[in-house]
């Protein structure tokens, strides 16, 4: 038979009204009860009923994530961390996957809608106004990355890409590096867009010549043969530096370096962006701007919690903006360019 509520109240010597207390959160117990109820709940192996639990707590303890890319790097920590926070917090996380289709996208926050959520996190690159227009028509709350609106029930979480890029600009230079090229992302995606001009405007700011950019797909392969293209310019246009959009690009830039029988960072130094796990164990480590993973998923959960207030309590609270700082992580791919054979002859003649 089903262990019911009834029995762990019998086992603990509490009432029923006590248990549910405990195991719903919704009014304060004393820590000895609690742990007596919670063991009790333990040992008969009671499964909480979750659509009990939702009326109990005057809302649903599920949330949403929904991400690009499941097999992008960037996107674990994130998740991990998004639902790490929903078990502190006796919730549970739902994770969808979009591939980068909008209309994947759509249907995804339909169905989280459909089971009944009490927050969507959607953390993808681009965002499909039918999402937020949605979402907000349902009153469900809702935090974007790089939505770059902050409404009722509307968090956003913005990236500071701009410091990232110029920090990663100014290492290069100090290493003496003038010829520096940029791979981006799809242009129609906003953090591409954002990265790509940090790009430009931080190579105006600090004086050096005007970069070549040119965009990617944000994938190992889009990496690999926009750098053909960069290597491919006349001798005196080549790179001495690319800095890359994400990580993957990057690898894709070292990968091509390889094949085209260029050091990395003795021929070509070489800066990607995310700090994925794997950037680390490249040959060479990659140099590269850490994005806080793991801080976005805390923070996005955080935000719909605090929208959402506390069990039983009111919704509506305003949603806020969220901005995360980027670092230059300084490893191996990035060394001063090497002096061209004419600029040595000049200066051992002189």
């Amino acid at each position: 038979m089903a262990i019911g509520i009834k029995d762990v109240a019998a086992r603990a010597g509490v009432s029923t009204a006590t248990v549910s207390h405990v195991l719903n959160g919704n009014r304060p117990t004393r820590p000895t009860t609690r742990q007596r109820v919670l063991q009790a709940a333990n040992a008969l192996g009671y499964a909480q009923n979750q659509a009990a639990r939702n009326l109990a707590v005057g809302r649903s303890s599920l949330f949403g994530l929904v991400i690009s890319d499941i097999r992008n790097p960037f996107f674990p920590e994130i998740s991990a961390a998004f639902q790490d926070q929903a078990l502190l917090h006796d919730m549970d996380a739902v994770v969808l996957n979009t591939n980068y289709d909008d209309h994947r996208m759509l249907n995804s926050v339909k169905r989280l809608i459909g089971l009944q959520v009490a927050g969507v996190a959607v953390l993808t690159s681009e965002i499909d106004p039918a999402v937020t227009a949605l979402l907000e028509e349902r009153e469900i709350a809702a935090v974007y990355l790089d939505l770059g609106k902050v409404d009722r029930l509307v968090a956003n979480i913005s990236i500071d890409y701009e410091h990232g890029i110029a920090e990663a600009l100014e290492y290069l230079g100090q290493l003496g590096h003038r010829r520096i090229a940029y791979i981006g992302g799809p242009p129609h995606l906003l953090s591409a867009r954002r990265r790509k001009q940090a790009f430009l405007d931080s190579m105006r700011a600090t004086g050096l010549e005007a970069g070549h950019a040119i965009d990617a797909d944000f994938g190992v392969k889009g990496g690999y043969f926009a750098c053909s293209k960069l290597l491919a310019a006349s001798t005196e246009s080549v790179p001495t530096a690319i800095v890359a959009a994400n990580d993957l690009t990057a690898i894709g830039v070292l990968h091509r370096a390889h094949d085209g029988n260029l050091r990395v960072p003795e021929d070509l130094s070489v800066i990607g962006f995310d700090d994925i796990l794997m950037a680390e164990f490249t040959q060479p480590a990659l140099t590269t701007v850490a994005v806080p993973r793991s801080e976005i998923g805390r923070t996005a959960f955080q935000a719909l919690w605090s929208m959402l207030g506390e069990p039983g309590g009111e919704p509506g609270a305003a949603g806020r903006e969220f901005r995360l700082g980027t670092r230059l992580i300084k490893r191996q791919s990035a060394l001063p360019p090497r002096t061209p054979p004419e600029e040595r002859d000049a200066s051992d003649q002189s």
